[in-house]
């Protein structure tokens, strides 16, 4: 029963609850969140192992400090991938042999036909966009994985990484201006003879 109505519950009840050492509501909140947060450190990555790894580790942190979290117009979410991309950051610092990591997964386009040629042609588009995404400065690719995976808005993006909607913007669009000159888009061609 009390997991019915835990199911039911906000984010914001579900704090209190957690803050209030209700075990079962912070599982609640894990078991809500977890996906997301994966598939955040995943993208970010590019590492199966290693995304699980970060994605354990910002539940313990959150579990930790969820005393101290303060909504102030920022979901629960916007919290954790803060502590994702914190984390990440720190395991990149401790990296000192610059070893590469593998690339995610092609994503299947929904709601196309399946055709085993466009499969192919569409997972072979996608490993080299990723690839390239990970050639990107982290800074790029974060706020790239934000908006194309997270499907975050750029006010969402600028609260989790303390920067104004202007300078997410900016980062936002060198991305894009990359990713198009080393994929040579057809975008890029017509902006540049045009």
């Amino acid at each position: 029963m009390l997991r019915s109505v835990l199911a039911e519950t906000d984010d914001q009840q579900l704090i209190s609850l957690a803050v209030a050492g209700n075990r079962e509501a912070f599982g609640r909140l894990y078991e809500r969140h977890k996906p997301r947060i994966f598939r955040h450190a995943y993208f970010l990555t590019g590492d199966f192992s290693l995304a699980e790894d970060l994605t354990a580790q910002t539940f313990l942190n959150a579990f930790q400090a969820i005393s101290r979290y303060e909504p102030r117009g920022v979901p629960f979410v916007a919290w954790l991938l803060r502590i994702t991309a914190n984390l990440t950051i720190n395991h990149r610092k401790s990296l000192k042999n610059g070893e590469h990591t593998q690339l995610p997964e092609a994503l299947e386009a929904e709601g196309e036909e399946y055709s085993p040629e466009g499969s192919f042609e569409h997972k072979a588009d996608s490993e080299r966009v990723w690839r390239e995404v990970r050639h990107l400065s982290f800074e790029q690719r974060q706020v790239i994985v934000m908006r194309f995976v997270d499907d975050l808005s750029y006010q969402e993006i600028a609260q989790i990484l303390g920067k104004s909607v202007g300078a997410v913007r900016v980062i936002h669009f060198r991305a894009l201006v990359n990713l198009r000159h080393v994929l040579d888009l057809p975008a890029w061609k017509q902006t540049r003879a045009g």
